[in-house]
């Protein structure tokens, strides 16, 4: 609960973020799980009754089963119980996409089993002592190692989403591996049973690393056509559905659009990260520039889409992509300073004002220019910054642009 209400909370009121935020926990506890199953699957020999559980009426594998049940639904709980309790939350406003949450949580139900099946994989192969220290350091090592194919996901962003193909093979695999188990319980004790065990196990758990090196779980998603959330004015502002809960910040936005000085040539369409695609035979194909300008929302700041709706807008006054009638390339560095300052005014304006959320490691130079556009904001009523605005645009765009373009 720690980590899923005090690393962001973003994630409420959205389903694929709150499914991934509520999954996020599963790596950590994935690393105390295959500790705690290398524990329990050495028992027997720590405790010295392996031949008598060998003797016993019942069979080895039968024993085996119900102990790694038992160690399964143990580690599962705390993991279960904290995507109810996410799903609760957002459940409150019930927005669209709750099939979205669904996939994330098997994502996270399938860390849990390979969490338990590294551990109780190390019990039963090395000796008592070392297993647990072994199969925890081990199965952090892994998620560091394959968080560079995607193993970890700590996002759920609308454009993406899970991919139930790759994680069907991957649950499908780390199950085979957690049957091998129990039939190697069957195996006898001694040197030479765990080199039967070892014989099966290890093929079973490269064939599971190969899996899950070679298979991404999270996809893009088809764009949601009339299903996006837009919203009319000056621009239009398009978000995906899931979205749908910061419209109100978004239709706050679009009245700034509006109530923008006539110098400035506002976009008719901006839509959110992700709409601009094309599935054809070969994948996806990004249109790129030849589509409209989007946006991001980025953990919900307010900031995020204010900058790159600001982008887009300046892009389309100064006409930066309109080579043959503007020359920015040109541009002197004391004018390059005048149109930054100019772009984080309109960032600040449509935001509403206040202090930035980010962080910057941009040159001082840059940063003088973006905290006079921010002052202009902050200090002046509405009609002294749109003056100030229209005469910093009508100059720049009249020294590199040709006139009436």
């Amino acid at each position: 609960m720690a980590v899923v209400f005090l690393r962001n909370r973003h994630w409420i009121g959205v389903w694929p973020e709150t499914g991934a935020a509520a999954q996020v926990p599963a790596y950590l506890l994935g690393v105390v799980g295959a500790g705690a199953a290398a524990w329990a699957a050495s028992a027997p020999g720590r405790h010295g009754v392996e031949e008598q559980l060998g003797a016993a009426k019942v069979h080895p594998s039968q024993v085996e089963a119900h102990r790694l049940t038992a160690t399964l639904l143990v580690l599962l709980i705390p993991y279960l119980v904290g995507q109810a309790i996410a799903f609760a939350v957002t459940a409150r406003t019930f927005p669209p996409g709750v099939h979205l949450w669904l996939g994330y949580v098997v994502v996270g139900l399938f860390v849990i089993l390979l969490s338990v099946a590294i551990g109780w994989t190390c019990g039963r192969l090395l000796g008592p002592v070392f297993s647990a220290l072994t199969a925890a350091l081990g199965f952090l090592f892994l998620t560091v190692l394959l968080d560079r194919v995607g193993f970890v996901v700590v996002s759920g962003r609308p454009d993406v989403a899970v991919d139930p193909v790759p994680v069907a093979l991957r649950l499908a695999v780390v199950i085979v591996l957690l049957l091998a188990l129990v039939w190697a319980a069957g195996t006898g004790a001694g040197r030479s049973a765990k080199k039967r065990r070892a014989a099966a196990l290890i093929p079973a758990a490269l064939l599971l690393l190969l899996v899950m090196a070679t298979t991404n779980v999270i996809t893009d998603r088809r764009p949601p056509g009339d299903r996006a959330a837009c919203l009319d004015g000056s621009t239009r502002l398009c978000a995906w559905p899931e979205h749908e809960k910061y419209l109100p910040q978004l239709r706050e936005v679009s009245a700034r659009v509006d109530a923008l000085p006539e110098v400035f040539t506002r976009p008719p369409l901006i839509n959110e990260v992700g709409f601009t695609k094309e599935f054809g035979p070969d994948g996806v194909q990004y249109l790129g520039d030849s589509g409209p300008p989007s946006f991001n929302i980025l953990e919900g700041s307010p900031w995020s889409y204010a900058a790159d709706i600001g982008k887009a807008i300046t892009s389309s006054t100064f006409g930066f992509m309109d080579l043959q009638n503007c020359d920015w390339m040109s541009i002197t560095q004391t004018d390059q300073a005048r149109l930054a300052a100019v772009d984080k005014w309109l960032e600040s304006y449509l935001v509403g004002g206040g202090t930035p959320d980010y962080l910057t490691n941009a040159p001082e130079e840059l940063q003088r220019a973006w905290a006079k556009g921010r002052a202009v904001a902050a200090a002046n009523t509405r009609n002294e910054q749109f003056r100030w605005v229209e005469g910093e645009v009508t100059e720049l765009s009249g020294r590199y642009c040709q006139p009436g373009d």
